[in-house]
């Protein structure tokens, strides 16, 4: 009688289609489940979410808004995304992350496809689908995956376009000898960089460009690109979808745009510090392993084992080697942002496929070299590392009550999360994995170390972070969520909301108003004497709402009889003021009689 392995063997559609069903349930746990329990976060993810909103308020699909004003910082792909979802399934933060979560699952799902694509010939359907199932399971475990495919910002629109596009490059060069498979890749990159170039900017189409141009550079294989008939359909293919846009952008908004959008949010971004975040040239490589945990100490051994040694061998190929080319990608992505003066953790999410399909290539090689087949599938100090880090985890979570109890803003958070027994439970997952880590290390069977990690995050997403969601919704964000509902519902006519501390964007989401942002009550005195229109004054204004942080709002040194408290929660508080108590007041001058 036949092993169910031995059946499924010999049905390799019905074993594909299991592992897909496999990767969507995994996808769900990664992206959906419990995706609208937790509110907006401040600043970036309630900033962008606001633009995609009053896009659809206003109805207009062409210029982005925020807080009353254009705001040009980003293209418009992301936005189109959240307003059509809003439209969709209406207005929640569940709908404003589904678009990500979307994005984010399928390159999962196109991982586990171009895997199978690229399987040698000769080798079973089932280590072929185990291949690509386990790179597909890298990359949705990773935390920069994850963090980003639950946040509605642009970065995973840009990172999930420009991942399709190289994947599409993959496919076109799969087999110079297969015509369709080259133009389903060319019409992927052509398609993909344009929704990247609508997503981020120039830089959607300029990152794999370069990828793309190191490879052909350095196989010497560039006649088949040049062709000028295939290469005027794919740049007509990438104009019609990034460039009405843009032409439509600045047929409304001329010169605004342009200075705006090319000028500020791109050329400035990349050769000055904007917004305070300045970086040193190595500053991605911590982020780097950070962002691919629990797979990085494996990292370095996937890096050596991908160089094209020696490089004649790469320039003789008629097809690109993989890892090559997920090493060229790797490299010259975070190389890009490393060379930019502005730097977040963010910019480099578009290299995390590459390394995650790079690490699980360790296990599963593409080569059918027998000496590669043959190799020791991981370095003894990697697994070992791999160990340490999920038992260091298990006690950092243990500890996690006793840390979050020192923010003083939230004095009861700590109470409640350790009631709530998920730190233990974290701490019980994470020490269980590396329990099985150790039994796997000392029986001699570390080509299966990718195990525990992969069961452990798969147990830590359906235990931990869907439950966490609620209770860090409950504690933090719900208190100042319910005072800035109040803000909205108690306004006057010509009233300005100042958010006075902490850039609490999501106060224009929730408040459904707009507000004026300041860091301290000497900002009122500034902006009053400069243009008192900035501080949103009218004419007819006679109190203005405060809300922020009680050490903040006592930074005004206003009589507590002049303050009319409309809501606190914690340390959170909303005001009324008359407009004539903070008005900046001259200092009078006491002159002595000659």
């Amino acid at each position: 009688m036949k092993s169910r392995l031995s059946v499924l063997e010999d049905q390799p559609i019905r074993l594909a289609l299991l592992a897909i069903v496999g990767l969507i349930g995994l996808c769900w746990l990664a992206f959906f489940n419990g995706l609208g329990s937790l509110g907006l976060m401040d600043k970036t993810e309630a900033l962008f979410v606001e633009v995609g909103h009053q896009m659809l308020l206003r109805n207009d699909w062409v210029t982005p808004w925020w807080n009353d004003s254009t705001f040009f910082d980003y293209p418009v792909w992301g936005y189109w995304m959240v307003a059509l979802s809003f439209r969709l399934f209406g207005v929640s933060e569940a709908a404003a992350r589904l678009p990500v979560a979307v994005a984010a699952s399928a390159v999962v799902l196109a991982t586990f496809g171009l895997l199978l694509l690229w399987a040698p010939a000769a080798e079973s359907r089932l280590k072929a689908v185990a291949r690509a199932g386990l790179a597909a399971g890298v990359l949705a475990t990773t935390p920069a995956w994850i963090g980003w495919g639950r946040t509605s910002t642009t970065d995973m629109f840009l990172s999930s376009a420009i991942t399709l596009a190289l994947f599409s490059y993959l496919v076109a060069e799969r087999d110079p000898s297969n015509r369709r498979l080259i133009a389903m890749g060319r019409v992927g990159m052509a398609c993909f960089a344009g929704i990247a170039v609508l997503a981020k900017g120039p830089v959607g189409l300029l990152l794999p460009a370069i990828v793309i141009g190191a490879d052909l550079l350095v196989r010497g294989h560039w006649s088949r690109w040049l062709r000028p008939f295939p290469l005027a359909a794919m740049t007509l293919l990438f104009c019609g979808i990034a460039l009405p846009w843009y032409a439509a952008a600045t047929a409304v908004h001329g010169q605004a745009f342009l200075g705006g959008f090319l000028g500020f949010s791109n050329l400035e971004r990349f050769t000055s510090v904007l917004y305070d975040h300045p970086g040193p040239p190595w500053f991605y490589l911590p982020w780097l392993l950070l962002l691919l945990l629990p797979w990085s100490p494996f990292l370095p051994q996937a890096i050596a084992r991908a160089a094209p040694w020696p490089l004649a061998r790469a320039r003789q190929a008629d097809a690109p080697a993989l890892p090559a080319i997920l090493l060229l990608w790797l490299v010259l992505i975070v190389a890009f942002f490393s060379a930019a003066a502005t730097k977040l953790p963010g910019y480099i999410l578009p290299a995390i496929p590459a390394a995650s399909l790079l690490v699980a290539l360790l296990w599963h090689p593409l080569s059918t070299d027998r000496r590669d087949r043959q190799a020791p599938p991981t370095w003894a100090f990697a697994s070992w590392l791999n160990i340490a880090l999920l038992a260091g985890g298990s006690a950092a979570a243990a500890l996690a009550p006793s840390w979050v109890s020192r923010d003083p803003a939230f004095p009861q958070f700590a109470a409640a999360l350790s009631a709530s027994g998920l730190p233990q439970l974290l701490a019980v997952l994470l020490g269980l994995a590396a329990l099985v880590g150790l039994a796997l290390m000392l029986g001699r069977r570390n080509d299966w170390i990718w195990l525990p990690n992969l069961a452990g995050f798969l147990a830590v997403l359906f235990g931990v972070v869907a439950p966490l969601g609620p209770l860090l919704d409950r504690e933090r964000q719900l208190p100042l969520r319910e005072l800035q509902q109040l803000a909205g519902s108690q306004s006057r006519p010509d009233e300005p909301l100042w958010v006075v501390g902490t850039m609490r964007y999501s106060t224009l989401f929730y408040g459904g108003r707009s507000a004026v942002f300041l860091g301290d009550a000497s900002d009122v005195k500034d902006l009053w004497k400069q243009d008192p229109s900035l501080l949103a004054i009218q004419p007819a204004s006679v109190s203005a709402l405060l809300l922020g942080d009680r050490h903040k709002l006592d930074g005004f040194a206003l009589p507590a009889d002049r303050i009319e408290r409309l809501g606190q929660r914690g340390v959170q508080e909303l005001w009324r003021v008359s407009l004539d108590e903070l008005r900046p007041r001259k200092r009078s001058r006491n002159r002595k009689a000659s």
